[in-house]
């Protein structure tokens, strides 16, 4: 099966044509006490702040996700599909306390789902 591009060219990736911004998010009881919050959060700009709170508080990976990965190359999939795993030589140079981090980022979240 083949598809025929439309909306990007294949010099491009598939997030080049949408503006991120960074933003913070902060979920905040009733009394003003926050109870959750996140700095920076980088969310497509045309996003509302409500969007921007959801991803980060339902959708992020809070932790656990390695600092640095590698791609699996697979015949007929495109660089910016293929899949990832944590690069163990890479991580191996890191300090224990800099080999996972969470996600910040929305493309993060689009490339995972």
């Amino acid at each position: 099966m083949q598809h025929t591009r439309r909306f990007t060219r294949d010099e491009e990736g598939p997030w080049s044509q949408i503006e991120f911004e960074s933003r913070e998010s902060s979920i905040r009881n009733p009394d003003g006490r926050v109870i959750f919050s996140m700095n920076p959060v980088i969310v497509p700009a045309s996003w509302s702040q409500v969007a921007t709170d959801i991803i980060a508080q339902k959708y992020f990976r809070k932790a656990g996700v390695p600092a640095v990965t590698r791609r699996i190359p697979e015949a007929g999939v495109p660089d910016w599909l293929q899949r990832s795993e944590p690069d163990e030589e890479a991580l191996s140079a890191l300090p224990a306390n800099e080999r996972h981090v969470h996600e910040h980022d929305a493309r993060q979240v689009f490339h995972r789902m």
